[in-house]
């Protein structure tokens, strides 16, 4: 009769794994370019994805989700993919797959994140600290930010400034113009509403 040999088999041990508590993450999130710096700064599950930390980043900038994304963290990019089993489609790192800490040694190198792709809006992300797994922590959470997020029809961070720099310069059509753009009575480039974006976090949970 054949022996049968027992032991830890790889199912196990990933789903072992899996249930192994994770760290939490502060990051701080700031739109490159930005002069005076819009930033925000968050803290977040390590067990999410990429997806939902793309969907925080919207919800604690003021970004309406209207335009492509993705992400480049270490030396590979993340995004949204369509779930065919195209060619293109099967060399592209879907956000959906991974964890952000299974990523945390690459976020040190580069963690990018870039809404509207072309011109659009590059972001930095910097990890600022790495939270006990243990620590009992609401996540995701808004901890503070300052300036208000631009408009979304604007093209880029440099069209944005120039605007800013031209109202300042000029009259308040320029001011007017900013408001238009941004849908609002009268946009501040100054005023961020802290409170209206945690609630706005706190929906997402």
């Amino acid at each position: 009769m054949a022996k049968v040999i027992t032991g830890v088999f790889p199912e196990k041990e990933e789903k072992k794994e899996e249930n192994k508590p994770v760290p939490g993450y502060i990051l701080e999130i700031s739109i490159m370019f930005s002069d005076p710096l819009i930033w925000r700064r968050v803290a977040v599950p390590g067990s999410i994805t990429l997806a939902t930390l793309h969907r925080v980043i919207q919800l604690a900038m003021g970004w309406s989700d209207s335009h492509v994304h993705q992400f480049l963290i270490g030396k590979i990019s993340y995004e949204p993919t369509l779930g065919t089993a195209g060619i293109a489609e099967s060399k592209r790192f879907d956000e959906r797959n991974f964890k952000l800490h299974t990523l945390e040694e690459d976020m040190g190198f580069m963690f990018t994140y870039l809404y509207d792709a072309g011109e659009g809006w590059e972001h930095d992300i910097r990890l600022e600290e790495v939270m006990p797994a243990d620590q009992n922590f609401k996540y995701p959470v808004l901890l503070s930010g300052e300036q208000a997020c631009p408009p979304e029809i604007v093209a880029d961070i440099h069209e944005y400034q120039s605007l800013i720099e031209a109202a300042e310069k000029q009259s308040d059509t320029s001011y007017r113009e900013l408001s238009e753009l941004s849908g609002t009575a009268h946009f501040d480039p100054a005023f961020f509403d802290l409170e209206m974006a945690k609630q706005r976090l706190a929906d997402l949970t």
